[in-house]
C-alpha cells in the first residue's frame, strides 16, 4: 500500500489542489496532511478535498510533522510531497515506479531550473550537497528536495528525521549509511519560490542552521555509495 504524507503550514493557497492532484494517482491508499500549527484554512481545505487531516495545536518543524504522519500511516510504501505544489503534484506517480520495480529504495525528485526564478541565494543547498558528499561519496543534484518516496522500512531503520528543515538531508545520509540506494528522478515539477524579502531572508537562515545541526549531528559518519 502506498501512503502520502504532506506536512503544511499555512498552505491554504494550493493545499487544495495539490491532495486534487494526488487523488488522481492509481494505487494510492490514503493522503494524510499534518497540519503544523496552522493558523490559516489548511486544515479545512485538506479536509474538503478529500485528506485525512492530523492537526497539530503548535508549529513543531518539518521533521517533526514527517515523524507524525508517517507513524500514523500504514502503508509499506510512503510519499512525502510538500503542500505547495499544486496541480503538478501528479507527477508523484514518477517517483513511484523504481521503488515498485525494485530499483530503489528512495526515489528523489528533482526540479527543473528555470533561468530567473530561483528564489533563493543557494548558500543552503551549497551546504546540504557538500554536507551529504563529504559524508557519503553521493552527489545530490537536489539535496533539499522535499518530494521523495521510501519503502517504510528505511525510516524505521534510520530511526526517524532530524529536526525542522534539516529533514531531508539528515534522511538522506542516514539512508545512505545503512546501505540503502537512493535514486533521483527529474520531474517538471515546480512549487512557491520563496524570495529575498526579509521574511524570505529568516526563513533561508532558518534552514541553513538546521541543515547545519543535522549535518553536525552527523559529523563523524563516514559511509560510501552503493554502485
Amino acid at each position: 500500500m502506498i501512503s502520502i504524507v504532506i506536512p503544511a503550514h499555512n498552505e491554504s493557497e494550493r493545499i487544495g489542489d495539490t491532495i486534487r492532484a494526488l487523488a488522481s494517482i492509481n494505487d494510492i491508499h490514503e493522503i494524510l496532511v499534518v497540519d503544523d500549527g496552522s493558523t490559516d484554512s489548511t486544515a479545512q481545505l485538506a479536509d474538503a478535498a478529500g485528506a485525512t487531516v492530523l492537526r497539530s495545536p503548535m508549529n513543531r518543524g518539518k521533521g517533526a510533522s514527517l515523524d507524525l504522519g508517517i507513524e500514523a500511516t500504514d502503508g509499506d510504501i510512503i510519499a512525502l510531497l510538500d503542500a505547495d505544489l499544486g496541480s503538478c503534484a501528479d507527477q508523484a506517480a514518477c517517483l513511484l515506479a523504481p521503488i515498485l520495480a525494485g530499483e530503489a529504495d528512495m526515489v528523489i525528485a528533482t526540479f527543473p531550473v528555470i533561468p530567473g526564478k530561483g528564489g533563493g541565494f543557494g548558500f543552503v543547498v551549497k551546504l546540504a550537497r557538500w554536507g551529504i558528499e563529504r559524508a557519503t561519496g553521493q552527489v545530490m543534484a537536489a539535496p533539499l528536495s522535499g518530494q521523495r518516496v521510501m519503502r517504510r522500512e528505511v525510516w524505521k531503520t534510520v530511526g526517524g528525521m532530524a529536526p525542522g528543515f534539516g529533514a531531508e538531508v539528515g534522511l538522506t545520509i542516514d539512508a545512505l549509511c545503512a546501505g540503502y540506494k537512493i535514486v533521483e528522478v527529474p520531474t517538471t515539477m515546480t512549487h512557491r519560490v520563496t524570495g529575498r524579502d526579509w521574511s524570505a531572508v529568516r526563513h533561508r537562515l532558518r534552514q541553513f542552521i538546521a541543515v547545519a545541526k543535522a549535518l553536525w549531528a552527523r559529523r563523524r559518519m563516514r559511509c560510501q555509495p552503493l554502485k
